[in-house]
């Protein structure tokens, strides 16, 4: 679909003003950055702030052509939905883990676009009304204007990501840069806003509004639907002749036999009609014809051949609510016709069967919610996954329609289909995605492995004294080393073996005994020794700063080792004789408190030549993450674990929205594979990820009610606007 040419232009006009956007927010934030509140910050956190300066100062340029760049790319994205080929011929990219590192910075932007969006929401709210229209739509939407905080907040980060500086100075960058530019686009906003006005723009909020299920409910429910009457309740308070008041005991009665009138009946055929002539089949033909044909449409007409006050109410509660279904702008327009095609038969059974009005999960609204959940996790009109759900749902719906009988039993049929449908297109996913999964299989196990190693590595340690550059390399990069030698040369390999062996060759010549014939031995093992930790680290492509650093280390280590008496005769000195560099080498060389201690349930020892890799268990009890019950931690991690296969969720990646359905889950539960919005995209999210962003709230079910839940609050919503 082109962009209309007036809202082309506004886009343009507001683009070309980001430079100087990003030219006030450089100046302000280096402002504030240099003077920060100093009583509520540590002494690292004031050497952040000032570095920040430092870079700041010399490459705003940089800086400040990084977010009008990444700004306008995401904006045109933003703009242009995905074309077909981009849809349809999606190639599955390289497996990238989402762990709880790479998430924090998906936090870091979700509080980024709640700063700018809370600092400008009524100048954005405005600004709506007139992207609205400029966009041709009859309603007013929040997604009609490209310009969104989340734009904003991510090119802030991506502009950071172009400095030379760590990741604690970038989250740093963009919580102040944020709280800047919050207050710079209220006020071009609503200058924004001013202008589309001074040019004749008619801003949309004088037009009627319908708001669709479940819009801006986060809120509990006006009417619980789950409650048992609750739409029976409703439909008792819809205007058609009866008391439209509080619930009293007076109100028109269900019919013992429900039945239709001759004429009512023939209302129902000529609407019927009607929609059967709808256009189905090609997309791009239903999207050119005229929007869905809605029961609301003949609502008049219906009510004045039906017969009782109880049914023209039942003929207003089921138009109203059906007409907020069909305003969901994210269902696509084929799918909208597929829904809008059983209203009739809907409001026959509703007509006839009173459990309809009596139960929320009844066929008829668990059929509906189905389509339109799956329907809402395919928002690209040319993924052949939704192609695929549009073509089954028209041939269901026509075959329904042909049905003799349209009741309960009907919809319940239809309702198994459907599912075995879904669990068919699942099953497909999870078969194109077999190499993804097999990749994190061998990663989890690679993981339980690794962390095993390090427990006993800690063990093994804790009587050797060693800097905590070393301690780190042994029980981090060298557990590491051997995880990844296992993994491609097996445990019994000469390689393996090898790295297994400068482990114990390593520690001994951490606390080499004070004795000549030690002092030989280690000279002989050194150039071996050094040689294996070489391969070690190309092994794991251990940066070479990393690497310069340990064997800087051991080299003073050594060095010391090889002179005659030193170790003996420091060793001997009282703690009270120590210098201070003295004791301070001491503590350095103490157990580091962040380590994992050894399992104590654990009694084998480390301390033999090698380690019995066929004896590991997966990982040690000491080395899992414990969370205070009743904490929000631990809450996120009870709902991660309820989480099933084949459901829907909306999960905030990449700093944005999306909507994803679990395809896997690993059998230790450490690694999780979603199938994404593009046909064989997948997003690989480990655990703790998992649990940080639910703990965020960003990471939701697809929708938090039903939809006829969503339908209610919507109706309620629209009822209460003043006409």
């Amino acid at each position: 679909m082109s962009v209309p040419p007036l809202l082309q232009r506004f886009v343009d006009d507001e683009l070309h003003r980001a430079a100087d956007l990003i030219s006030r927010t450089c100046s302000a934030t280096l402002e504030q950055l240099r003077q920060p509140r100093d009583h509520l910050l540590t002494s690292s956190e004031r050497q952040h702030y000032f570095e920040l300066v430092q870079v700041l100062q010399s490459q705003q340029g940089v800086y400040q052509k990084a977010f009008v760049e990444t700004l306008r790319r995401l904006v045109l994205a933003d703009m242009g939905p995905a074309t077909q080929a981009e849809a349809g011929n999606v190639r599955p990219s390289g497996l990238q883990l989402m762990d709880e590192t790479r998430v924090e910075s998906d936090i870091e932007i979700s509080r980024a676009i709640q700063q700018i969006d809370s600092a400008a929401e009524w100048e954005l709210r405005e600004l709506q009304t007139f992207t609205s229209t400029l966009r041709g739509q009859p309603h007013v939407t929040a997604e009609s204007n490209p310009l969104r905080p989340q734009s904003y907040a991510r090119a802030l980060w991506e502009a950071g990501t172009a400095l030379p500086i760590t990741a604690v100075q970038q989250s740093i960058l963009l919580r102040v840069a944020a709280t800047v530019m919050g207050g710079l686009l209220r006020t071009a906003f609503a200058a924004a806003s001013s202008r589309l006005e001074a040019q004749g723009i008619e801003p949309g909020i004088y037009r009627t509004v319908v708001i669709a299920p479940g819009a801006g409910r986060d809120a509990p429910p006006e009417m619980d639907v789950t409650r048992p009457g609750a739409l029976d309740g409703l439909m008792r308070s819809m205007p058609g002749g009866g008391d439209a008041g509080p619930i009293t005991g007076n109100e028109p009665k269900r019919r013992v036999l429900p039945t239709t009138t001759p004429a009512l009946e023939q209302a129902l055929l000529r609407v019927e009609e009607l929609l059967r002539r709808m256009p189905t089949g090609d997309a791009a033909a239903v999207a050119a014809s005229p929007p869905p044909l809605r029961l609301a449409q003949h609502r008049a007409a219906l009510m004045a051949t039906a017969g009782e006050t109880v049914d023209r109410q039942i003929i207003e509660l089921l138009s109203r609510l059906f007409e907020t279904i069909l305003s969901d702008r994210s269902l696509s327009t084929p799918l909208q016709g597929a829904i809008a095609r059983l209203q009739v038969s809907a409001l026959r059974i509703a007509l006839l069967d009173p459990s309809m009005l009596d139960a929320y999960d009844h066929p008829v609204w668990q059929l509906l919610d189905r389509i339109v959940t799956a329907a809402t996790t395919y928002p690209h009109p040319y993924d052949t996954r939704l192609i695929a759900l549009q073509d089954f749902c028209d041939k269901l719906v026509q075959q329904m329609a042909a049905a003799p009988q349209q009741d309960s039993a009907l919809y319940r049929h239809s309702l198994g289909r459907l599912d075995a449908f879904l669990a068919d297109q699942l099953r497909r996913q999870q078969r194109d995605a077999e190499p993804n999964v097999e990749a994190l299989v061998r990663a989890e196990q690679a993981e339980a492995l690794q962390r095993t190693l390090a427990g006993r590595l800690v063990e093994q340690m804790t009587q050797v004294p060693a800097s905590p550059t070393l301690r780190r390399f042994i029980t981090g990069t060298w557990s590491h080393v051997l995880t990844q030698s296992v993994q491609q040369h097996g445990d019994q390999s000469p390689q393996t073996t090898g790295y297994l062996k400068t482990v114990d060759e390593l520690l001994w010549s951490l606390k080499l005994p004070d004795h000549p014939k030690s002092r030989q031995r280690l000279l002989e093992l050194l150039p071996g020794l050094l040689q294996r930790l070489r391969d070690g680290m190309a092994l794991v492509q251990l940066p070479p700063a990393e690497q310069q650093a340990v064997f800087d280390e051991l080299m003073k280590v050594h060095s010391e080792a090889l002179r005659p008496g030193t170790r003996a005769a420091q060793a001997r000195k009282p703690d009270e004789q120590l210098t201070p560099e003295e004791i301070v080498q001491r503590m350095r060389e103490e157990p580091q408190p962040e380590l994992p201690e050894p399992d104590p349930l654990d009694g084998s020892a480390f301390s033999d030549s090698l380690i019995d890799l066929a004896s590991l268990e997966t990982v040690p009890a000491a080395l899992m993450d414990s969370t205070e019950p009743g904490s929000s931690a631990d809450e996120a991690r009870q709902w991660v674990q309820r989480m099933a296969l084949g459901e829907r969720y909306r999960l905030f990646l990449h700093g944005a929205w999306t909507c994803v359905q679990l395809l896997w889950r690993s059998d230790q539960g450490h690694f999780f594979l979603f199938a994404g919005e593009l046909p064989q995209q997948t997003h690989s999210v480990s655990l703790r990820a998992l649990e940080r962003l639910r703990a965020e709230k960003l990471l939701r079910p697809l929708h938090e009610q039903p939809l006829i839940q969503r339908a209610v609050d919507g109706l309620l919503l629209n009822l209460a606007r003043p006409i």
